[in-house]
């Protein structure tokens, strides 16, 4: 009897791994895409009397073999620093390297523009989103944490100027994104962006009394800002060029 239990068991151990098997073996065949962010998102490194400051940016235009990142003032902290931007590691795991320089910054909303140089079209421009997101709608950020680029992490919007933030000169509530998205050193300047791959916002800081919770550059402001640097933004945005 004891023989015959385990014969059975061991047959019907051998047919539940090779069912096994065959349902991994379909989902191998499924094609696997890499989301197309990480050919708009570059690690960045500033150049300051300091030191070097490292964190993310994404590509917002390609000019004259010259591509536009946007990423945030206190990584850029003045306009004329030098930058060294790379992407995303391609095959034998080797990275292109550019050099650049801070073209635009403005500390009222942390926000920064930096230009990379003879980078041709090798960097793909961000869409941003044509309406604000809602509150729990899904999104992720591309980032260099610790250095380690490109690191993906996700979470939820919360919310819109939540948390106690301060208003700005003309005291109007400052424009910033608050998310679920969790956020270290070297996250600064990455996109915050949707299931669409449409751009929300740009990380900017982590809230002190709730470190769980990451705060951006809202959307609003970083058109508006593009919008002075580029004076024809607008009308090449609505054109799709």
């Amino acid at each position: 009897m004891k023989s015959l239990l385990a014969l059975l068991l061991g047959i019907s151990l051998v047919s539940c791994t090779h069912q096994n098997t065959h349902v991994y073996s379909q989902y191998a065949d499924v094609p696997r895409k890499a989301d197309p962010l990480y050919y708009s998102v570059a690690h960045l490194l500033v150049k300051h009397p300091e030191g070097v400051a490292g964190g993310a940016g994404f590509a917002v235009r390609n000019i004259n073999n010259n591509t536009y990142f946007v990423t945030v003032h206190h990584l850029c902290l003045r306009r004329g620093n030098d930058v060294k931007g790379a992407t995303i590691p391609h095959e034998g795991n080797e990275r292109q390297v550019f050099t650049g320089r801070v073209v635009y910054t403005t500390p009222s909303d942390d926000m920064c523009i930096v230009r990379l140089y003879d980078t041709g079209d090798l960097f793909s421009p961000i869409v941003f989103a044509p309406e604000a997101p809602l509150m729990g709608d899904r999104v992720y950020t591309i980032g260099a944490p610790a250095g380690a680029f490109p690191t993906k992490t996700e979470g939820f919007v919360v919310g819109h100027d939540l948390l106690g933030l301060d208003p700005d000169d003309d005291s109007d509530a400052k424009a910033r994104l608050i998310t679920s998205v969790p956020a270290y050193h070297g996250n600064s300047g990455g996109p915050v962006y949707n299931i669409q791959h449409e751009v929300v916002g740009v990380i900017s800081a982590t809230h002190n009394e709730y470190p769980h919770s990451s705060i951006s550059i809202h959307v609003d402001a970083i058109v508006k800002h593009l919008e002075v640097y580029f004076k024809k933004w607008e009308r090449v945005k609505k054109s799709g060029n």
